[in-house]
Formats: structure tokens, sequence, C-alpha cells
């Protein structure tokens, strides 16, 4: 078995000699040794086409033994049919039986890839909506303390050491996220998002964030997860690119579809802007496509404003 996987077509050439032999041996009777041969060759050839990384040199080999089949029974006088139809089955059908089978070894390699790919992208999107949002918080806390007048020179050095620490690691973060991400997020989290607590944090944090809420809160749980992470990346955007600036979030909700609208007014140009590196916005993009939404950015009246749609499962 091992030398038919350093030599498969060697092997297949042992194969379709034995094949020959077999048939050149069938004259009215078949004699149980040529049966054996059968057997053998037909093993040998299913492991060398499932081993082979080529198909031209193996066709090209079944060829000629199909061709000296026809010339061995014309010179022995042999029945140039049964000799090959006896190589056929035992070497041809194999060796195709081989090549099935390493197909489906290759696809079963592609399929494993593809899933460790969507682990690294799912691991990916939670390291962005996780650790992307508490730090980007963190440097809103630490610029909050920065800019207290009632705290010491000490103080303000430390909060602004801790700031420009979060700001790093937020760079930092966007490098590695930028090597794991491969064709997609995959969301696989159990539980309803609490969009309250989500905004509420956010408030603790400093942030002058309101939220408005229309109609019934009754997604379902994919919808309601599209609209948890579209709120977090718009709460998330306004605190590093608009610090200090007021927050809206707006929630419509009807029996189709959920819109959900992040505005935020322009910037306290007095603190310092974090740089993105819109791996986020791209991640949402990919989440709403998937759950069947659309979403639209832009400036708007000096600040900026998100909005998504989400349709509900029940509805679509």
């Amino acid at each position: 078995m091992l030398a038919a996987g350093v030599y498969p077509q060697v092997w297949l050439v042992a194969s379709v000699t034995l094949g020959l032999g077999a048939g050149q041996s069938m004259k009215g009777v078949v004699p149980p040794w040529t049966v054996a041969l059968c057997v053998v060759a037909a093993a040998v050839a299913g492991v060398a086409g499932r081993r082979a990384r080529h198909v031209g040199g193996a066709a090209a080999i079944l060829g000629a033994g199909a061709v000296s089949a026809i010339a061995l029974s014309v010179v022995t006088g042999s029945s140039w049919s049964v000799t090959l139809l006896v190589v056929g089955l035992s070497c041809g059908a194999p060796w195709l039986g081989g090549r099935y089978l390493h197909q489906q070894d290759a696809l079963a390699d592609e399929a494993a890839q593809r899933a460790r790919v969507e682990e690294r992208s799912r691991i990916a999107q939670d390291m962005h909506d996780s650790l992307g949002h508490e730090l980007n918080l963190l440097s809103l806390r630490a610029g909050a303390i920065e800019m207290d007048t009632t705290l010491t020179t000490t103080h303000h050095a430390a909060a602004s050491e801790l700031r420009v620490g979060a700001s790093a690691a937020i760079t930092q973060l966007a490098a590695v996220i930028g090597m794991l991400r491969g064709d997609g997020p995959v969301d696989w989290g159990p539980t309803r998002p609490d969009i309250a607590e989500l905004v509420r944090r956010a408030a603790d944090a400093g942030m002058d964030v309101t939220l408005v809420r229309n109609g019934p809160e009754d997604a379902a749980l994919p919808a309601a997860r599209c609209i948890h992470r579209v709120i977090q990346e718009g709460i998330t955007n306004a605190a590093r690119h608009a610090p200090g600036s007021a927050v809206t979030v707006t929630i419509d909700s009807s029996a189709q579809e959920t819109k959900v609208t992040v505005t935020n007014t322009p910037p306290n140009t007095s603190l310092r802007r974090t740089p993105g590196s819109r791996t986020g916005f791209v991640a949402l993009q990919e989440r709403l496509q998937a759950c069947g939404g659309t979403l639209s950015a832009g400036p708007h009246y000096g600040g900026f404003r998100l909005i998504a749609r989400v349709p509900h499962a029940d509805a679509r």
C-alpha cells in the first residue's frame, strides 16, 4: 500500500499485467487462480487510483493495456473480447473507483479547511464585537478622566497613558482580526441580546446616548442579534471617531422589519480621535447580507448616521 502511494503508475502497470495474464488464461474455462489474479489486480488498481495525483499517465497505461489485450489475443488466438473485459473489470473499473475515493478525500479536506476558515472568521468577529467594543469604551473613560479638571497632573498623565495604551491595543486588535478573517463571520450566539443594557453600559462609560423605541420588540433571535450588532457598531464608531458627541439610537419596528438608525452629532474637537480600519463596518455589511438586510452610512449634519433595515424571519 505504501508503494502504491509512492509509485501509483508502477502499481497500475502491475495490475494491468496481472489482468492480461488472467484474461489470456481464460480459454473456455475459468481457473480458480485467474480469479485470484483478478482480485489482486483490482485491489492494486483501486489503491493506485486513490493515491495517484495525476490521471494522464494512468489513462495512457490503461489504454496501452487495452491495445495489448487485443494484440495478445490476435497472437495467441484467444478471445480478445474476454481479455479486454477482464482487464476492464479487474483494472479499469477499480482504478476509477479509486479515483472517486480520491475525489471524496479531497472534498473532505476542502470541507475541513473551510470549517477552519469559518472558525477563524467567527473568532475574529467575536474579538471585534467584544474586545473592540470594550477597548473603545475604556479609551473613552480614560479620555473623560483626562479632561477632569479636579484631578492632579499625575492623574491626568496616568489617564493619558491609559487612553494611549487602549488606542494602541485597538490598533493591534485590528491587525490580528485582519489576519484571522476568512470568508465571513459565523454567528452561533444562543442568547437574546439586551439592547437596553448595551446602551446603559455606553452611558455609564461617559457617552451621551439616547435610546428611542417605536413598535414591538418581538423580533426573532437572528434578527435581534443583527439589530444588536448594528447598534453596537454605531456606538463603537461614535466613541472612536466622534468622542464627546451625542448619540441617538432609534429602533422602528413593524411586523415585517426593524429599522435601526444610529446618529451622532459632530465630535468634540478637543478630544483625540482613534483611527479605524473599517473592519467592523465590512463585517457588519456581511452580517446584514446574511440575514437579508441592508446597510447605509454617511455624514449627517456634521456628524454621522448609520441606517440598517433587518427583515424579520417570519415575514420573509
